[in-house]
């Protein structure tokens, strides 16, 4: 691949939502490939240098013994990475964090607290978001360094972030109409964080 084309990489975990992903970054006219969590490799991504990762959400629990796992070596490439829902707790588990089961399934409409200025919600008005949930685990631990940008209305970790690393995550789905400023958010994902250009 062109190293002067910039691009997003999504990994696929196996949400039904991937597709939209890849949808609403293009819809901001910029270039994104999606690929499978177990074609992951540095020389797939060397190739196609990316300028920044997403992690897409999934059906399995990351508690599981033989869930999908995340080729570590994404975090040494010190580029931008949002990772939603399975995403958000793949991370932690990496980075040290902890993930547990819920006691409450949070699915469907839920409504969170923005607690700190952050650039992920850069431009958003409001301190309570409606967004679209889809989770059976839960952060209880966050990683070192990491601060929490969001909790839900159930007073659940609903985003976290690294500023300095640019590693942003979400627990909920901004992809679908069903959250508000969705498209906002990973509008300030591509081009606040990752400063892409189109």
């Amino acid at each position: 691949m062109n190293k002067k084309l910039q691009n997003i990489l999504i990994i696929d975990f196996g949400s039904q939502y991937t597709q939209l992903i890849a949808r609403r970054i293009r819809e901001l006219e910029v270039f994104c490939l999606v690929y499978p969590y177990n074609k992951i490799t540095n020389k797939l991504i060397k190739k196609i240098n990316p300028s920044a990762f997403i992690i897409s959400g999934g059906p399995k629990s990351v508690l599981e013994e033989n869930s999908p796992k995340l080729n570590s070596k994404i975090l040494d490439y010190k580029k931008p990475i949002l990772g939603i829902c399975y995403g958000m707790q793949l991370l932690t588990k990496c980075l040290n964090g902890q993930v547990v089961h819920s006691i409450h399934r949070e699915y469907g409409h839920t409504l969170i607290n923005i607690k700190i200025k952050s650039p992920i919600f850069n431009g958003i008005k409001k301190n309570k978001l409606k967004v679209w949930m889809s989770h059976g685990d839960n952060i209880k631990k966050i990683p070192v360094d990491f601060s929490i940008s969001s909790y839900s209305n159930n007073n659940i970790i609903s985003s976290i972030e690294n500023k300095q690393k640019k590693i942003y995550c979400l627990q909920f789905h901004p992809e679908v109409f069903h959250t508000d400023y969705g498209s906002k958010i990973i509008e300030n994902f591509v081009f606040k964080i990752t400063k892409i250009k189109k």
